[in-house]
């Protein structure tokens, strides 16, 4: 085959060339997008799930779940849970809030906390890392006025009226007394 034969060729084939040649680019460009959705998409999963251990907590990888589970309650079911950062904004006159860990909690102050249906009480967990700005391994601060100035000692049992701090339990004994009174 000559020289002046392949050229004629090539013309003819060229336009098929070129066809050929915008489908693979096509092709190579929507496996492209898809590979990025992909990653993007992974990328959120990992954020998700590292939020998820580490700060929030919501997810418990700890070796030990199965025994704890049975002498625990689960954080994720404990009812009125709230963040510290919320508690004066609360919707009812006259509710309490109930400062402790989660994870070690008094059966006895449960159970009275539990037993009192007629009283309004939110649970914050004072071992979450979101409610660490409120909480204090000294003594907590019985004169608070609003968010600014709440510091709370685990457990502490906070009775709010009005926006307003009305009662200061802290210590087992303390909250258990006062809700055995009540």
């Amino acid at each position: 085959m000559g020289r002046e034969l392949r050229r004629k060729e090539n013309k003819k084939n060229k336009h098929k060339v070129e066809q050929k040649q915008k489908e693979l680019d096509t092709s190579v460009k929507g496996s492209t997008i898809i590979k990025v959705v992909a990653v993007v998409v992974l990328i959120l999963m990992m954020l998700y799930y590292i939020v998820a251990v580490f700060i929030t907590k919501e997810i418990d990888v700890s070796s030990n779940k199965n025994s704890q589970a049975a002498d625990t309650t689960d954080t994720n079911g404990v009812s009125n849970r709230i963040l510290a950062s919320s508690t004066f904004e609360q919707q009812e006159e006259v509710y309490y809030v109930y400062f402790y860990d989660f994870t070690d909690e008094d059966k006895t102050t449960t159970n009275v906390i539990n037993s009192r249906s007629d009283l309004t009480i939110y649970r914050v967990d004072t071992s979450s890392s979101l409610n660490q700005n409120y909480i204090t391994e000294e003594v907590g601060n019985r004169n608070v006025t609003g968010i600014t100035d709440l510091k709370v000692k685990a457990p502490t049992l906070l009775e709010i009226t009005s926006d307003r701090v009305t009662g200061y339990y802290e210590g087992n004994n303390s909250i258990i007394d006062f809700l055995s009174r009540q």
